[in-house]
């Protein structure tokens, strides 16, 4: 069978939208219509193509489209009770338990509960043509009932479901016409799906309604003027930026064909610009480009953007080329979208052209925000025990309204009664330090298990998966699910709804900077930053627990190249201590074809090589994850092989 945006998974697909009906009525008309604007508004709309044939077996791949699509449409038209097909599939989409919207088309939706043959409408008709067709029994060759009684009861049952639910009747509110039904189905969908997908805000949102409310004026002041809307929201870091930013987009997203977070645009256009264009234009428009350079990543988004009313978040941009990058030309925009961009610098999104106007510029909770927030986290209630009343305001004026301190000193202090550590932690929070010099007081205060795993997370483990961490730090020798069970009851690391970890921003620079000057080192920095250390560190032993690189385009080439005439030298050093290493595609060889027999953790993206080579050591290796395009098989010969490998993950063609 032809499908059109079919998927056969049975995983739930965010986008995914089946639409049942009944082809002779609908198929080339108002099916057709509502697949195209599905398709308008980035979703992935299931329409199949042909009318099945009665008697055959009920297509696996149907099956699978509304197992895995997240709403289902049921047009209801004249002959949709003739058919076995209709009525199968809606049986299915009841069992799926996933959002069901009728749509009555020119049939009144009181034909749904009219079933028995005694009573007059067309599915009562219909239902009863079922009801009387015969087969030949291929045991007996006999004629019976095509289909049994537990059968058509099971049908009756399922469209009687259905009329309980809310949905659209062309001929009553529309009087007739379809473009208005058509707009009010998508709008639906689209409000569904906005719940289907919210982004996590925070564990306890205090006075966030309030700052919501209050960044609004500043958006509906920005669409009063009649050009495209770019706002810019600017504060400190930790002040909340991101998630105002998450909250207004789950509140607002339903009023946009598409909409998009894009997260830690500083972070990651540390790697390269381009990647960040791709992953801007799947997560938008799902369109799965490559983006080979910046120009091309800015033309193609130029096009993309002016023919969509959309809702995009830059988030924590911190240069002006990102934004060039990312929102290549505004006055190509559609008139209608809103771009949300967060900062900490001001001057950033006054050189991006955002007007002062157009700025919200984020600051701390009031007073009593400060304190629900802070003694939620310190005595799980919102307000101090009896006592603490001095010490916890004394607290609020050092964080003075900052979440992300209110939340760490709040989870440090939790459970401790004691008001003499309470005083020792209040004096070096009082310290004039930066924000990052007093988070560290939380950092201190950790097992060394447990600062090892921190320093893991700020420099590894950001973005992956929680199992594979826990599995890496119980390889190391240390209580990997103990200590990050307390890392997230300080508020240090969090995983969200796929147990994928995350840390602040603030905490993860605090991380990388201890990394970098601790021993045993962790060196996340650009691969010519790392050939640099290498070279001057080239007779002594190497103190490097892990090792990532950060691809800088042909600049990696050209340096890799240049430290091949070293890699004698480069290989007295003994890295018989390197334990996690990641890296892309040739520096890997080219800089560290040195035996590390202690390697637990390997993730390796652009390998060159069509099985994983003889020099890497898998003896201890536990997590792997190799991509490559000419990747055939990942074992070289039967010596490599290590069945205590937790996770592999390898992805060739």
């Amino acid at each position: 069978m032809d499908a059109s945006g079919a998927s056969s998974s049975t995983a739930a697909d965010p986008t995914g939208v089946f639409i049942n009906h009944r082809g002779p009525d609908t198929k080339k008309t108002f099916a057709s219509y509502l697949y195209r604007r599905l398709l308008m508004h980035g979703f992935k709309p299931f329409l199949d193509q042909q009318e099945l044939e009665e008697g055959s077996n009920f297509p696996s791949q149907i099956r699978g489209a509304i197992r895995s699509a997240c709403v289902h449409l049921a047009i209801f038209s004249p002959t949709y009770a003739y058919s076995q097909w209709c009525l199968d599939e809606l049986v299915f989409m009841l069992e799926s338990k996933a959002p069901i919207i009728p749509i009555f088309y020119n049939v009144d939706p009181a034909n749904l509960r009219w079933t028995d043959q005694k009573e007059k409408g067309v599915y009562a008709e219909g239902l009863h043509t079922l009801q009387m067709k015969k087969t030949v029994d291929p045991r007996t060759h006999e004629e019976k009932p095509r289909y049994d009684s537990a059968t058509l009861q099971k049908w009756r049952k399922a469209l009687s479901d259905v009329a309980d639910i809310s949905g659209f009747d062309l001929k009553g509110k529309f009087n007739g016409d379809e473009g208005l039904l058509l707009d009010e189905v998508v709008k639906r969908v689209v409000k569904i799906m906005a719940k289907n997908t919210q982004l996590y805000v925070a564990k306890n949102p205090t006075g966030l309604d309030d700052k919501v409310a209050d960044f609004e004026t500043t958006v509906l002041r920005q669409q009063n003027t009649g050009e495209v809307q770019v706002v810019g929201i600017v504060g400190l870091g930790g002040v909340g930026k991101t998630t105002l930013a998450k909250e207004f987009l789950n509140r607002k997203r339903s009023e946009y064909s598409k909409s998009y977070f894009l997260s830690d645009v500083r972070e990651n256009a540390r790697i390269s610009l381009h990647s960040l264009q791709s992953k801007l234009l799947k997560g938008l428009f799902h369109v799965d480009q490559r983006i080979d350079d910046i120009h091309q990543g800015t033309e193609v988004l130029r096009q993309s953007l002016s023919s969509s009313k959309v809702f995009l978040i830059l988030d924590d941009i911190d240069h002006m080329d990102q934004v060039d990058a990312l929102l290549p030309d505004r006055n190509a925009l559609h008139k209608d979208s809103l771009i949300l961009i967060t900062s900490r610098d001001e001057g950033v999104l006054a050189r991006s052209g955002v007007k002062e106007s157009s700025m919200y510029k984020l600051t701390g909770l009031p007073k009593q925000h400060s304190q629900e927030l802070f003694c939620l986290y310190a005595f799980c209630q919102p307000c101090p025990d009896p006592g603490f009343e001095d010490l916890v305001n004394k607290f609020l004026m050092a964080c003075d309204g900052l979440p992300l301190s209110l939340i760490v000193f709040g989870a440090l202090l939790s459970g401790n009664h004691v008001k003499s550590d309470w005083e020792a932690i209040l004096y070096r929070l009082k310290l004039p330090n930066d924000i990052k010099n007093r988070l560290k007081i939380s950092y201190d205060a950790l097992s060394t298990e447990e600062q090892m795993i921190f320093l893991d997370i700020a420099c590894f483990f950001i973005g992956e998966n929680k199992s594979s961490g826990i599995t890496v730090w119980n390889r190391s020798g240390w209580e990997g699910s103990l200590g990050f069970k307390n890392l997230q009851l300080k508020c240090l690391a969090k995983v969200d709804d796929h147990d994928v970890i995350h840390m602040h921003d603030h905490l993860r620079d605090l991380g990388r900077e201890i990394a970098e000057n601790e021993l045993p080192r962790r060196l996340w920095c650009p691969t010519g930053n790392i050939i640099d250390w290498l070279h001057q560190q080239s007779s002594v032993i190497m103190e490097a627990r892990g090792i990532r690189m950060l691809p800088q385009g042909d600049s990696i080439e050209r340096r890799s190249h240049q430290m091949l005439g070293n890699r004698v030298i480069l290989k007295r050093n003994r890295l018989s201590n390197l334990q996690l290493v990641e890296t892309e595609g040739h520096v890997l060889d080219r800089i560290l074809q040195v035996r590390s027999p202690n390697l637990i953790w390997l993730s390796w993206r652009d390998c060159p090589y069509p099985c994983l080579p003889s020099w890497i050591t898998t003896r201890n290796l536990t997590v792997l994850r190799v991509e490559g395009g000419v990747l055939e098989t990942l074992w070289q010969d039967k010596s490599q092989v290590n069945p205590n490998v937790f996770l592999v993950q390898v992805c060739g063609h």
